[in-house]
């Protein structure tokens, strides 16, 4: 399916201002004062609907709740593959406007049926700072308290797993500086796509996944998965034993992009400048090295390119600043994209679905990293907000078993 609007829509949030109706008549409604500080993804930071929240709440300014989610939910998707998804706010109000073929339930069917039941309060009290006031001894999401006691504590009034009192799960932020400064991981692997046009070959710069999360002090004894989460909310888990083991060697093949074919359309993979490529391979060589599960944060000797979001394509650009890199665990040659199938050339490398796609699952701009099972009694940490303010600082959250904050 490709990575869901590349994968889930890529967290661009839409602002509660779009969700409810931009044909309001802005004269007559007070909204507050000019921009102020919101967690909101770019573009959306000065939304009136942000500003009309602090304006009632300065205390929510730059906090966890001065972001979309306080008045949108998120929703499960079931996609053409029968997968169900989980889709964090911002990915599930996307679909109204920018709707994804490869859903085939699921998918809100207006921006109404984006908001959860603080947002709907909202814009059925008249969606202005007069209607926040006149909501606040509601308990919207019917946890038992009023919507001014939780945007008080920095709890989500829409979210009934979001109470105060409850406390948050500690968490491990990682700078760059703390992941470079690591033991060393390079690995020259295949990152097979299973729909893109091209595959290519790289060698990533980085750090092990064992070496990372035993250093932030998780338990791994007694973890069973671990889940690592983009700044979109598309999340994978891998068994532990994928975080310990070392992957089978990966296969070489050459002589495979388009200045090897007198069709230059024909060649499907792309290679890096020879000095990233171990000087002995040839081609149906076995590549040396360990290859292990690893958070890489530079490719072919260059920092990975920081990822955006494209608003036109609305599509996630970029890798970084962290990339989990997943080597692939039956080794192959490297196959066209689904999407690029049947070719016509007849070489034998049309899309082969029994092959290891392994680019899928090595999630771009991973943002925070979960160890299974979490602590009880303790609320999720908010990766559903999209993490990208993570992304522009070059962090790196780490929290569940045996992680006890900073």
């Amino acid at each position: 399916m490709g990575r869901y609007l590349a994968v889930l829509g890529v967290g661009f949030t839409i602002a509660l201002a779009v969700a409810i109706g931009c044909d309001r008549d802005e004269s007559t409604d007070s909204r507050g004062p000019e921009p102020v500080s919101s967690l909101s993804y770019k573009g959306h930071e000065n939304d009136a609907d942000s500003n009309g929240l602090i304006a009632v709440y300065p205390a929510a300014a730059g906090s966890r709740v001065d972001d979309c989610r306080t008045c949108h939910r998120g929703g499960e998707v079931v996609d053409d593959g029968e997968r169900t998804l989980e889709l964090n706010p911002c990915s599930y109000c996307h679909l109204v406007p920018y709707p994804d073929a490869s859903i085939v339930s699921g998918a809100p069917g207006s921006y109404e049926n984006t908001l959860n039941p603080f947002g709907l309060d909202y814009g059925w009290a008249g969606r202005s700072t007069q209607a926040l006031r006149d909501i606040r001894n509601l308990d919207s999401d019917g946890d038992g308290f009023a919507n001014t006691a939780e945007l008080a504590e920095l709890r989500y009034p829409g979210d009934p797993g979001s109470k105060p009192g409850q406390p948050i799960v500690p968490v491990r932020t990682i700078t760059r500086d703390e992941i470079v400064t690591r033991e060393v991981h390079e690995q020259f692997l295949l990152m097979n796509s299973h729909t893109q046009r091209s595959d290519f070959y790289a060698t990533y710069r980085g750090v092990t996944v064992e070496n990372l999360l035993t250093a932030a002090g998780a338990d791994l004894g007694s973890a069973t998965t671990v889940t690592f989460i983009a700044p979109d909310g598309y999340a994978r888990d891998f068994e532990i034993d994928a975080i310990r083991k070392a992957y089978p060697p990966g296969l070489y093949c050459a002589n495979l992009d388009s200045g090897s074919f007198g069709d230059p359309d024909q060649g499907f993979v792309t290679y890096p400048g020879e000095e990233h490529i171990p000087g002995d391979l040839v081609d149906g060589g076995t590549i040396p090295g360990e290859a292990r599960l690893m958070i890489a944060y530079g490719r072919d000797g260059s920092e990975l390119d920081q990822a955006h979001l494209d608003p036109t394509s609305v599509r996630l650009e970029g890798e970084g600043p962290y990339r989990l890199v997943v080597p692939p665990t039956s080794p192959g040659a490297p196959d066209r994209g689904s999407s690029y199938s049947p070719s016509g050339y007849e070489d034998g490398h049309d899309y082969d679905d029994a092959r290891d796609h392994n680019a899928g699952p090595s999630i771009r701009a991973v943002v925070a990293i979960r160890v299974n099972p979490m602590p009880e009694g303790y609320e999720e940490f908010d990766w559903k907000n999209g993490g990208w303010s993570l992304v522009e600082r070059k962090q790196l959250i780490i929290y569940g078993a045996g992680i006890t904050g900073n």
